[in-house]
This record gives structure tokens, C-alpha cells and sequence, in this order.
């Protein structure tokens, strides 16, 4: 497929800073560990990866984030008009992604939807196995590519031999009310490969202490009961976020909503950042004219 020569700048700037994230991290992984157990988690908790790589290149750290974990990640923002190509870029930077970052073809990436017929377009692009856009994620996973919305289940094992898109609305992390917000991930069941059997108490408190913002049912001694819902299915499967319409969900509310669900990383566009944003990369109007991507009204 033929991209316009600000795209490949974008998706450039995209390789370079996936590369040099995963450098670091790497790095910092490895000097966590040799330090004696009992001292890495304090140390660990200052070592922030994230802002190191917007130093090296050398790009604006505003945005200072950590997911449910208490990892660090990052949370970047590709600024592209409208008419820009938005859908071909965040499908190139998933690619990018699984190449650079998860070095793997399989997991979950979360994408974020704000319009219906938005979310309505490009979930029927990407389940067309003719489409460019389905093509570049095939691609990515080998020819293993699941397309899945809300309200459809999926197993462990779909996320384990396959990349699986799942679409939600933006509705979703936009609430006024986290709690509310939430309850999105909770009234839904039916995803009880991700967690140890119902009876296996004693493994299901194993797994709230390994992901202690999992949600729970119960919990007494070292036993407990998590929900077996989406919104736990994702937090254990640590996922790519992409975000279409970023300032509408960059509230402070919509921040911690989206941090819970432990993503490793965010990448939100937006024709309209909000102050706070780290900008990974700026398309402007005049690149858009120059590449005859802006469109007039013909009056006769």
C-alpha cells in the first residue's frame, strides 16, 4: 500500500522510538535485577524507562504515567488532521509494535473507538481479508489475526496463538464516574480461561497478588474469588492501547480508568492535543495540501 511521504515520516518516528523504548527498558530491567530482591521494587519504582527514551530523542516528558502494576509505560500522541490517515497509521504502528516492543506476533491490543460509524468502518476494514489495513495486521501475526468487539468472548488461547483487535467505544474509559466507567469490564462474564478454576481458591489469591488491581468477588486469608470478566482479562493480558480521538478520554477520570486496565503502552491520535500530551509526532495542514490530501468545496 502506497503511503504519503508525512506517513512514513510518522511511522519512522514510531521504529525509533519503539526502539529506543525497548533499549531501555532492557537496560533497566537488567540493572533491577542484579540488585538484591529485597531492595528492587524501591528501586524499581524510580527507574523510569519511559521519560530516559524522551530524552534521548530528545521530545517534551509531560505526560508521566505508571499502569496498574506500578510500571511505568508509555502514553504518546500522534497529532494528524483530519483526512490525514488516521486508521492506516495506528494499523502500521501496531505492526511496528509487535515487531519492535512485544517482539512476538501474538497478544491483545485494545482499540478505542469514539464515533459509531467510526468504530462501524474500521471493524469492517479489518475483518476484510482483501482490505490493505487487514493485510498489514495479517502481516504482524502471521496470518493469525482475530477481530473482536465487546460483547464477544475470548479465550487465553486465542490471545496465546493469535494478535486479537478488540473494539471498544470510547464511552467506556470517558465516564464521569471511574466506577462507573468500569462496570463496562464487569457485567459481562464468560472469560474464565484467563483465571485457575472457580474451586482453586488458594490460586485465585496467587493471581491478585501477582495483579493486585484484578477485581474480586471475596477475599478471606489466602484465598479469594476474581471476577472472571473482561475487564480482568484484559489487565492479565497487558495490552497495546491505541486510542483514536485522544483528547476526549485525557482526563484526569479517563486516565486512571485507562492505567487500570495495565496496557504496556498508549498510543492516542488526535487532530486536537490537549496540553499534557507527549507528542511522539506532528503532522501538519500544510503537509496534508502538499500531498493533495486536503479536499475544497467546488462552487459553480
Amino acid at each position: 500500500m502506497y503511503l504519503k511521504k508525512y506517513q512514513q515520516r510518522v511511522i519512522s518516528e514510531i521504529k525509533e522510538f519503539l526502539t529506543i523504548a525497548k533499549q531501555t527498558k532492557i537496560e533497566f530491567e537488567a540493572i533491577v535485577s542484579s540488585i538484591p530482591e529485597s531492595q528492587r521494587s524501591i528501586v524499581a519504582s524510580n527507574m523510569n524507562y519511559v521519560q530516559t527514551t524522551h530524552e534521548k530523542l530528545k521530545l517534551d516528558y509531560n505526560d508521566s504515567c505508571k499502569n496498574g502494576l506500578s510500571n511505568f509505560y508509555p502514553r504518546v500522541n500522534l497529532k494528524i488532521p483530519t483526512g490525514g490517515g488516521k486508521t492506516i497509521l495506528a494499523v502500521e504502528a501496531i505492526k511496528e509494535y509487535q515487531t519492535i516492543f512485544a517482539q512476538k506476533k501474538t497478544g491483545l491490543v485494545v482499540w478505542i473507538v469514539p464515533k459509531e460509524i467510526i468504530y462501524k468502518q474500521t471493524v469492517e476494514r479489518l475483518r476484510d481479508k482483501g482490505h490493505p489495513y487487514r493485510q498489514l495486521l495479517d502481516q504482524a501475526s502471521g496470518g493469525r489475526t482475530i477481530i473482536t468487539e465487546k460483547g464477544q468472548k475470548i479465550s487465553i488461547q486465542d490471545i496465546e496463538e493469535n494478535l486479537v483487535i478488540l473494539f471498544i467505544m470510547a464511552q467506556s474509559v470517558s465516564r464521569s464516574d471511574t466506577a462507573d466507567a468500569l462496570k463496562v469490564f464487569k457485567d459481562s462474564g464468560g472469560f474464565d480461561s484467563f483465571f485457575p478454576a472457580d474451586n482453586r481458591y488458594d490460586l485465585h489469591y496467587q493471581w491478585w497478588q501477582q495483579v493486585p488491581n484484578l477485581d474480586i468477588m471475596w477475599q478471606n486469608g489466602e484465598q479469594a474469588q476474581l471476577i472472571t470478566s473482561l475487564g480482568n482479562a484484559v489487565r492479565v493480558s497487558k495490552p497495546l492501547i491505541i486510542i483514536d480521538e485522544f483528547h476526549k478520554v485525557f482526563t484526569p477520570l479517563a486516565k486512571i480508568t485507562i492505567d487500570g486496565l495495565n496496557p504496556e503502552m498508549i498510543l492516542g491520535l488526535t487532530a486536537t492535543p490537549k496540553d499534557g500530551m507527549n507528542n511522539l509526532s506532528k503532522v501538519t495542514g500544510l503537509e496534508l495540501k502538499d500531498e493533495e490530501m486536503v479536499k475544497l468545496d467546488l462552487h459553480i
